[in-house]
């Protein structure tokens, strides 16, 4: 399944090391341009992640009466959507619930924002993925 969208033609899934390994394959022979396997510790943003998708859920649950609604649009790469100021954290928990099996959808959510008229973007840290994804979108 494909769990990050993250640049034009660019894609990473996640499942099963099997289903992983025949998808590689089956990449290879059709020309993929690359088709790596990532050492990884889970089907991250796969329904493989509902176990701890459950324990998520309940820690959000938790925390949901301290939370106080988003002052600023916050985009939510569940739905490559903003959530507007004011929104409600119940839905935005919800929408975090979903992210733990969901696929990342990072070049819509980009799109999106560069549609908004976002025009800086800055990566904290010490990797450069983000920015090196931002040159392909």
């Amino acid at each position: 399944q494909i769990a990050n969208e993250l640049f034009p033609k660019g894609f990473s899934v996640a499942g099963t090391e099997a289903a992983i390994m025949a998808l590689k394959e089956l990449a290879d022979k059709a020309g993929a341009l690359q088709a790596k396997v990532l050492k990884t510790s889970g089907g991250f943003h796969t329904p493989l992640m509902k176990p701890a998708q459950d324990k998520l859920s309940q820690a959000l649950d938790e925390m949901l009466p301290k939370m106080k609604p988003p002052k600023t649009a916050v985009y939510m790469n569940t739905t490559a959507m903003p959530v507007k100021p004011g929104t409600s954290p119940t839905q935005i928990v919800g929408l975090m619930k979903k992210q733990l099996t969901n696929a990342v959808l990072w070049e819509p959510s980009v799109r999106a924002m560069i549609k908004a008229g976002v025009t800086e973007f800055y990566e904290v840290g010490p990797m450069k993925q983000i920015k090196a994804m931002m040159k392909r979108i």
